[in-house]
């Protein structure tokens, strides 16, 4: 056998492999899908359609071919940074007077597994009721959000103490959950401030990835906020339990973050 026909016969046991894994995914969208449309408890989540749900199946199999099972394994914050990036969502009429705004994004630590666990009916009463706390926090607070994903938050705030003071509540009632699937889960929370208006090659975009980097820095019920939020802070609004360095990837150099006391 020629190279040319071994290099011919792994390209169609890799396209036949590729054709099972797509047949498998479209036919779980399809039956997620039949099952979001019976349900009624958890309003927010918009029903994808045949298209949409073909052009996510059909990339994650492209990122499956690039980047292999690890690169489609994304966080929910993840996410909502590459839709914020495409989407450029107009946060400048939520800016505070000074032009800037606070982002926050939360996510549940190891949603992956516990989908898993529960299965997509329990997985989605859990989110119910996950939402329903963090939405009442972020209202409370005069919060927008931006933008959900899965269990996944992008919210804006006009001022940096307003973000703290949601991310704190949510934290708190988190904690309080005694029984039922959402207790002992866990939401990491990020935070960051900067101008909302695009200027200077791009402002908006990178504070938008820096507030999701520092979310992802964050472990499982902690608030976790930059320097930016730090310095728009009273003395008395926040008590920070831990100061780290981190090196956030697509920010250059060495970044202050703060642990803060929810509690």
């Amino acid at each position: 056998m020629s190279v040319l026909e071994i290099v011919l016969a792994v390209l169609c046991g890799a396209l036949a492999v590729l054709v099972v894994v797509l047949r498998a995914m479209l036919g779980r969208a399809r039956r997620r899908i039949r099952w979001l449309e019976d349900e009624s408890s958890r309003p927010r989540l918009s029903v994808p359609t045949p298209s949409e749900a073909v052009r996510g199946v059909v990339g994650t199999a492209i990122k499956m071919r690039d980047h292999g099972v690890k690169g489609v394994i994304r966080s929910s914050i993840d996410d909502l940074a590459l839709w914020a990036d495409v989407e450029r969502p107009d946060l400048a009429r939520l800016a505070a007077g000074d032009g800037t705004v606070t982002v926050m994004f939360s996510d549940i630590e190891g949603s992956t597994e516990l989908n898993h666990r529960l299965g997509d009916r329990g997985w989605v009463q859990l989110l119910a009721k996950h939402d329903r706390i963090l939405t009442r926090a972020i209202e409370r607070h005069g919060g927008q959000v931006v933008k959900t994903q899965g269990d996944g938050f992008m919210v804006a705030f006009a001022e940096a103490s307003e973000a703290v003071a949601a991310a704190c509540d949510i934290q708190r009632a988190l904690a309080k959950v005694g029984r039922g699937r959402l207790a002992g889960v866990r939401v990491r929370i990020g935070a960051h401030r900067g101008s909302a208006v695009h200027r200077d090659g791009d402002l908006f975009g990178r504070n938008v990835a820096f507030a999701a980097r520092v979310a992802a820095q964050a472990d499982g019920g902690e608030v976790l906020v930059s320097d930016a939020v730090m310095d728009a802070l009273d003395d008395d609004v926040a008590t920070v339990v831990e100061v780290r360095e981190a090196e956030l990837k697509g920010v250059p150099g060495t970044q202050r973050l703060h642990v803060l006391d929810w509690a």
